[in-house]
């Protein structure tokens, strides 16, 4: 979704025209090469939507998520919270002017943008601000003992795949967002953040 808000941004156009554009060419793409599909399916589709809040609700419904409020970054000038690969700056560990804000390409190190030095939006080029925002998240470090014993299993991967996937491990998992302050996506559903008492603008 961000990426896809990011490119209509650019373009200067909705997201919906983007999406129907690519979609499009890539339908015709695959019948110049002679290849159909029973069903050509995209994440834009009523189905898909369907699909993506019900399995949020029932994961809302179990106990699987935690609701927080914190502060997020801002574009005041795009009027826009922004996620992690909307924003960059410079990296606090190799000091890379152009790290993202959930990684930096050049070291690998994995970031937040509340680590990076003068972090500023990729859209318009603001500094940011911190504004306050309310998501669900899926707590992946209750999970971590797991993933680790699951994870030894998997001797066969690719040495930098494991290793990349050891350093996440040995920073320790956090909170992973499951919504975004996004103009673009699968709505929250109406019930869970209702039930919540948030406001049900976040996209799943």
């Amino acid at each position: 979704g961000a990426a896809i808000v990011k490119l209509a941004m650019a373009e200067g156009g909705p997201p919906q025209a983007l999406v129907d554009k690519d979609h499009a060419m890539a339908e015709r793409d695959f019948a110049a090469f002679g290849m159909s599909f029973d069903h050509y399916g995209r994440t834009s589709a009523p189905i898909h939507h369907e699909t993506s809040r019900e399995w949020f609700r029932t994961l809302d419904e179990k106990g699987a998520f935690i609701l927080k409020s914190g502060l997020q970054p801002y574009d005041p000038e795009a009027e826009l919270f922004l996620a992690d690969r909307f924003i960059v700056g410079t990296c606090p560990r190799c000091k890379h002017p152009n790290a993202y804000g959930d990684q930096c390409e050049k070291c690998g190190a994995s970031l937040s943008p509340s680590e990076l030095i003068e972090p500023r939006s990729t859209l318009t080029d603001a500094a940011l601000e911190w504004r306050e925002t309310t998501h669900w998240y899926l707590p992946l470090g209750k999970y971590q003992p797991e993933i680790e014993r699951w994870i030894e299993t998997k001797a066969h991967w690719k040495p930098n795949v494991l290793g990349q996937i050891k350093s996440w491990l040995s920073a320790g998992l956090g909170d992973r967002a499951m919504t975004r302050d996004l103009p673009w996506g699968v709505p929250v559903p109406e019930d869970v953040a209702e039930r919540a008492g948030v406001d049900p603008k976040g996209k799943v």
